[in-house]
């Protein structure tokens, strides 16, 4: 991002637009309504149940979440009842779910506010810390948003951390528990952990190096030449690997 960028986020309709999109986050009814929607589509009277908040309610904590562009509303069909199967309204998290949340709020952190929007920067403080604590998210760590694993949080510690998918033929590493972070099977485009497709390496700033994979390793979609290591910041999008079996991460530093 440019210095020029930066400065243009400070324009007033921007924070105006910011401050609403934070408004709707600050409020732990609406972060539980996220936390739910993040397995699945789901009608209002089943979200009420989990929340343990009223038909009524809900709907105007919804319509909050539709307003910021946080949830999407689609048809669909009601589960069994006694009269039968209806066509319902099923909402659900807008397109890029939490990795788009998350990456929004560091976005956001990096506006440099001034001292009349000090505000803003203490509720964007806020809600960062809400949301870690609702999604069980603590930096730094990598969160996984593909494939079958999806919304798996890998914390990140030690200096020097393996990155790759699980061999069978080697399962010293599955004993290793923290300073590793070890994929399933399912993810066949990632190089197994005994070769690690990657390391990421932790310093004064954090970095990350393709080990030679055999499919790359990405920062927000730009490759990494083999054996050379690239800084990573808060929000960076780290990839593993192409196609429909790579792994796709959201890197949380803050």
């Amino acid at each position: 991002m440019t210095d020029n960028t930066i400065q243009g986020k400070r324009d007033p309709e921007y924070l105006v637009e910011m401050s609403e999109y934070l408004n709707a986050l600050a409020n732990p009814v609406r972060l539980q309504i996220l936390s739910s929607l993040e397995t699945r589509p789901m009608e209002l009277k089943e979200i009420a149940a989990i929340t343990r908040t009223s038909y009524e309610n809900i709907r105007k904590h919804i319509d909050k979440l539709l307003l910021a562009g946080l949830v999407r509303k689609d048809a669909g069909m009601s589960s069994e009842t006694m009269t039968g199967i209806h066509p319902v309204w099923k909402y659900s998290l807008a397109p890029g779910g939490m990795e788009q949340i998350i990456t929004n709020l560091s976005m956001f952190s990096k506006v440099p506010l001034t001292i009349t929007h000090a505000d803003l920067a203490n509720q964007l403080s806020t809600i960062r810390k809400d949301i870690s604590t609702q999604f069980g998210v603590t930096s730094p760590c990598l969160y996984l948003t593909s494939g079958p694993e999806e919304g798996k949080i890998f914390s990140l510690h030690g200096e020097k951390i393996p990155l790759g998918r699980i061999d069978p033929t080697d399962m010293s590493f599955s004993k290793m528990g923290k300073g590793i972070v070890m994929l399933s099977q399912e993810y066949k485009s990632v190089s197994r952990i005994s070769r690690p497709h990657a390391r990421m390496y932790h310093g004064k700033t954090w970095e990350i190096e393709d080990c030679g994979s055999t499919s790359g390793t990405f920062i927000n979609t730009e490759p990494i030449p083999p054996q050379t290591r690239r800084e990573l910041v808060d929000g960076d999008i780290v990839i593993l690997g192409t196609g429909n079996m790579s792994a796709r991460f959201l890197f949380i530093a803050e």
